[in-house]
């Protein structure tokens, strides 16, 4: 045994090579289907090609999820609104995505149940022109009548049940008779919404009613045509000078509104200066006619 060797130390390990993982990693960019404003909307990535696997089939039926404001390019309003899009096929790097399904964040549901008054969800499972099952889930809840004296508004319950018929019978005929596409900007506008609070206006008045989440159940074999109708261009370019139209008429009523209270203010600070002036001089007078 050699003299003054302690057994206790070991080799010396060599060190390791540290890879970085993002360097095996693919990137693809996610655009989005024709009812949204914006073509792309973000990246993915998944591992390179290696033998058998290939990157651009990997990644198809990958689920990605965004919100509203996003894919509309709009502000942070409609933020609460998340979408979900499915890959269905990959040109270059740039993949092509389908609707998937719709939701809501729970930040703004809890914001929206409150005390003393009721809350009726219903579901509905409905089938769209073109063949996609949808499930439907929506929220409303009960507000107070004009002139109230009471605190609570709780409705009863042969109400919520006419309540429930009545969304069910409006989601079945709306959602029956609109394709895909056109169900999107459909839910986009919240325009279900303003039909089910003036179907349910006789029986309660309703508050805050949402489209909670959209469940895709079922959906048809999507091939090459089909995706072409989904990224058609014309429809992108004509949906966005819509919302640019509509953006730009909300500016000029806002820009009109603010006119409107500043005349309102010069104004009312000329008629106090002028009441003011008079009462000074009626002051003066007085103190004249004294003497």
């Amino acid at each position: 045994m050699t003299q003054g060797k302690n057994k206790k130390l070991g080799k010396k390990k060599g060190q390791k090579k540290t890879i970085d993982p993002l360097a095996r990693k693919e990137w693809f960019e996610l655009t989005a289907p024709v009812p949204f404003a914006a073509g792309g909307f973000g990246y993915t990535c998944i591992n390179k090609s290696a033998g058998t696997v290939v990157a651009t089939e990997a990644i198809k039926g990958r689920v990605v999820e965004a919100s509203l404001a996003d894919l509309q390019g709009q502000s942070d309003q409609m933020a609460w609104r998340k979408v979900k899009l499915i890959i269905d096929d990959v040109e270059g790097t740039r993949c092509r995505t389908s609707f998937y399904g719709l939701d809501s964040t729970k930040d703004k549901i809890f914001g929206m149940i409150k005390k003393r008054q009721t809350l009726i969800e219903t579901q509905v499972e409905a089938r769209s022109q073109d063949g996609y099952i949808l499930r439907i889930f929506v929220i409303a809840f009960t507000k107070s009548i004009k002139n109230q004296q009471r605190k609570t508004t709780y409705a009863q319950r042969s109400q919520i049940k006419d309540i429930r018929k009545k969304i069910v019978e409006i989601v079945l005929k709306e959602v029956s008779k609109k394709s895909i596409t056109q169900l999107l900007g459909f839910f986009n506008q919240e325009s279900l919404a303003k039909e089910i609070g003036k179907a349910t206006r006789t029986i309660f008045p309703l508050q805050n009613i949402t489209l909670r989440k959209v469940k895709l159940v079922k959906r048809p074999k999507v091939d090459a045509q089909k995706l072409r109708e989904f990224y058609d261009d014309s429809n992108r370019t004509k949906t966005a000078q819509v919302r640019r139209k509509g953006q730009a008429e909300d500016q000029t009523a806002l820009n009109l509104i603010k006119q409107g209270r500043s005349r309102q203010r010069i104004i009312l600070s000329l008629t106090r200066m002028i009441l003011f002036q008079y009462k000074e001089q009626n002051y003066l007078l007085y103190l004249i006619s004294s003497f």
